[in-house]
């Protein structure tokens, strides 16, 4: 509570006037505008320019050398958005083809459109010389490319740079049904070879939010609001080389799926998004890796509908969509019970779950109030299995399982909001309920020079007769504009909180302080363009019984150079060691691990050039005779033709006398907790290759191998207070052969080629290879693992998928007309 008020008091309201911010009028025109990139129309003639653009990066406050002008129109079905770029150097304009959402190495055009007027949430729409188009959800601080809108654009080169003309419909934003609007808007241009972004109204780097500085597009008048109705159907066929558990071999098999989405805009401002029969078996490999610590492994998700239009559902990590879809909820109790008796054969083994349906309801008023509902639901399924007789069976291996989210973000002055989400997961079956809520807010002063940030969260788990409840809390103090940054954090987090039915979190049961500096040198010097250091400082505890964990320090050095190299240089310290309350997996007893402190840094060359190269070394080094961890990589990225990209990443880490914690079954030792002093080798290498044929027409290839072998050389028994000592067990059999010697391996391949038919609608033709395998013993080195890594099980999957976007509104509109 002294904190609390200790951060309160010091919260100063400093009052300044911001610089003023431009505007320009929005013109309506009656008359059809070709999209060619050439602005030849009449009506452009007529719209008012905004130019005069002022460099965020290098020189922040700078006029830019580079000429921008750019015009506004709108009619009753689109907004256009027309630009000439004069460059004085045009065979210098930087034109490489990308695939869409990636800005590549190329010259870049964007509009920042916030029809609320907000300053803290908008819409994002890039296109880059070769004519790529780039979209994204943004706000304060978060730009979110996984939406995908459908809208066109034309790139035009001529004799004094490039233009562009850009169409986006309105039934792909979201505005008040005002008959005069005033919406904030902003134009960024980015020159690729001296890495110069400027801005038509000025972005300043030391101050929070983008969105917030940007102009004003004013007298938008009498804006319909268009019916909003589409239908995605799509069918997928399937053709899978896959290893089947009953009968212990790789079985051909054909599959066909099909299903759709759907969105309806409900009002001017609110769209319901649903997926009917999903199907996901497109999306990339995952890249497991072996997990030795007792935390769980956070995955991306890559599942487009989990991804698009989901920043209101990102609240607090209470959302954690891999958790639908996701592994059988039961399967492992249901392997359990049929391997009591070994006569029992198994059929069928559901994998995942089956995702029956889900949608998504999402939008925000003119009043600045966000509204979100998700709602999934998965199908049961049953593990089914002969016994001896011959009689067949069937277990609960899935029940049936409704997720639901809902959330309210309100927007408040001077940037401002609070926000409430709440998930709900029910298992009826099986009597299981999770209910999570948070509640969070960011207040500034005055001039947005300090914030205040703090946020609680509450879980209710019930289980049969069980209930559970707990709670978790953080509030963070920070100085967020200028050359000099802080901010001072209180987090905590007691032993019964438990979002993970639905939302993600590796640990419980701690409490600590964390406080970082971040100085910033945004003036150019002889050599440099860039500065920057920063300092960190965390003490943690854990929450019940109160008991010391780590203290660690960081601190981090990072410059830019004139020729657009960068560097950094940092060192972390452990200075009182670690007491880590989780490695051994029981309450209360910590595994002690000595001080250590690492040293290493990165490079990375020019991303502009042919060849770029990247490159990092850290060393950390333990006070313990022999232990240190050693992690290296090296990534060439290579233009091997103007439309054929590489990236190339090599990985090892070394992990040189490590411990950890090892499950021991021998019933000699049962009654203590073992460590094991180990030696780990983890090799990744992956390779990626990009061949973009034209802007709709593209080609991915991904190769990756994580390889992990882990050799156990003795044992130790872990004490009460953290320290270990010898042990008796062996960790071997009769034979000498090691029960917790490992090789891990995953191995994928993803090949990828993608025909965008027409905006929203694409055939995908995909190839999958994937080996995921483990076994008891070693390889004896990398190389020696490719001696059988093909003799294991693996999937090979073919499948061909037709995705067609249907505007069912655009019927009734013309009918309207």
């Amino acid at each position: 509570m002294k904190l609390h008020c200790f951060i309160l008091l010091t919260f100063i309201l400093i009052s300044f006037a911001l610089p003023a911010q431009k505007t320009v009028s929005g013109k309506r025109t009656n008359h059809a505008i070709s999209l060619d990139g050439m602005l030849l129309e009449t009506a452009w003639d007529e719209a008012e320019t905004a130019t005069d653009f002022i460099n965020n990066y290098p020189n922040p406050g700078v006029a830019s050398n580079f000429k921008s002008e750019v015009k506004f129109l709108y009619d009753d079905q689109y907004i256009y958005i027309g630009a000439k770029l004069t460059d004085a150097k045009p065979d210098s304009i930087i034109a490489f083809l990308s695939e869409r959402d990636d800005f590549g190495n190329a010259d870049w055009f964007g509009v920042l459109i916030d029809p609320y007027g907000a300053g803290q949430n908008g819409f994002g729409f890039y296109v880059t010389a070769a004519g790529t188009e780039l979209d994204a959800i943004i706000d304060q601080t978060n730009e979110d490319y996984s939406w995908n809108a459908v809208w066109r654009s034309k790139v035009k080169r001529i004799a004094e740079g490039w233009s562009l003309e850009i169409r986006i419909p309105l039934t792909q934003l979201r505005f008040p049904k005002e008959t005069i609007q005033n919406w904030r808007i902003n134009y960024i241009r980015n020159i690729r070879r001296n890495r110069e972004t400027s801005h038509w109204s000025f972005v300043d780097p030391q101050q929070y939010g983008e969105i917030a500085q940007s102009g004003y597009i004013k007298g938008i008048e009498n804006l319909g609001t268009p019916l909003r109705l589409s239908f995605s159907p799509y069918s997928t066929m399937y053709l899978e080389d896959s290893y089947d558990e009953n009968s212990k071999s790789q079985d051909w098999g054909f599959r066909p799926r099909f299903g759709m989405d759907m969105k309806v805009g409900l009002s001017e401002s609110f769209t319901l998004d649903a997926t009917l029969v999903p199907d996901f078996g497109q999306t990339v490999s995952d890249r497991l890796v072996l997990n030795l610590s007792p935390f769980e492994i956070r995955y991306p998700e890559n599942r487009p509908f989990f991804l698009e239009g989901m920043d209101l559902f990102g609240i607090g990590d209470l959302f954690y969509s891999r958790r639908i879809g996701a592994e059988s909820y039961l399967k492992e109790q249901a392997l359990d019970s049929i391997a009591q008796d070994p006569n029992n054969t198994i059929n069928t083994i559901p994998d995942r779950a089956q995702l029956i349906n889900a949608l998504k309801i999402s939008g925000r008023t003119k009043g600045g109030l966000g509204i979100g509902v998700f709602n999934a639901i998965e199908n049961r399924s049953y593990l089914h299995y002969r016994d001896s007789a011959g009689n067949d069976h069937k277990i609960l291996a899935h029940p049936v399982s409704n997720y639901n989210v809902f959330v309210l973000s309100q927007n408040l002055k001077n940037n401002a909001n609070i926000a409430l989400l709440n998930t709900n997961v029910i298992r009826p079956e099986i009597n299981v309920l999770s209910n999570v809520s948070t509640l969070r807010g960011l207040v500034f002063n005055k001039a947005r020079v300090y914030s205040i940030s703090a946020n609680t969260q509450v879980s209710v788990n019930s289980s049969g007769n069980k209930v559970d409840v707990g709670r978790s809390s953080a509030i963070s103090f920070q100085k967020v504009k200028g050359v000099n940054q802080f901010n001072i954090d209180y987090y905590d987090c007691d032993q019964n909180y438990n979002p993970t039915e639905l939302g993600f979190l590796p640990r419980n049961n701690f409490f600590g302080f964390y406080g970082r500096y971040r100085w910033t040198g945004y003036e150019a010097t002889k050599r440099l363009l860039r500065r920057n250091f920063s300092a960190e400082n965390t003490v943690e505890y854990l929450y019940r019984p109160t008991k010391f964990g780590y203290w660690s320090i960081n601190s981090e050095y990072i410059v830019t150079t004139k020729k657009f190299l960068s560097a950094g240089f940092s060192l972390n310290f452990y200075p009182l060691g670690e007491r880590d309350f989780f490695e051994s997996r029981t309450f209360g007893i910590p595994v002690n691990f000595p001080a250590s402190f690492q040293y290493g840094g990165f490079y990375s060359s020019d991303y502009s050039k042919r060849f770029a190269l990247d490159y990092y070394v850290y060393h950390r080094v333990f006070d313990r005779k022999g232990m240190s961890n050693l992690d290296l990589n090296i990534s060439p990225r290579i233009r091997i033709a103007p439309k054929v990209f590489t990236v190339l990443s090599s990985t090892v880490n070394r992990y040189f006398n490590n411990f950890g914690y090892v499950r021991v079954t021998d019933t000699n030792y049962t009654d203590q907790i073992t460590l094991g002093n180990r030696e780990r080798w983890i090799v990744t290498n992956s390779i990626a290759l990009d061949y973009n044929f034209t802007k709709t027409f593209s080609l991915k290839l991904r190769f990756n191998h994580y390889w992990q072998e882990v050799s156990y050389k003795s044992f130790m028994k872990l004490l009460y207070d953290g320290s270990y000592r010898a042990s008796g067990y062996s960790g071997t059999d009769t034979l000498g052969q090691s029960y917790h010697n490992t090789s891990f391996n995953a191995f994928t391949v993803d090949f990828d080629l993608r025909w965008v038919v027409y905006p929203g609608s694409e055939i995908r033709f995909v190839w999958k290879y994937n080996i995921y395998a483990s076994k008891n013993g070693l390889d004896y080195g990398y190389f020696k693992t490719f001696n059988n890594l093909f003799d294991n099980p693996y999937l090979n999957s073919f499948s061909v998928k037709g995705l067609f976007y249907i505007d069912a509104g655009k019927w009734f509109r013309k009918k309207a007309v």
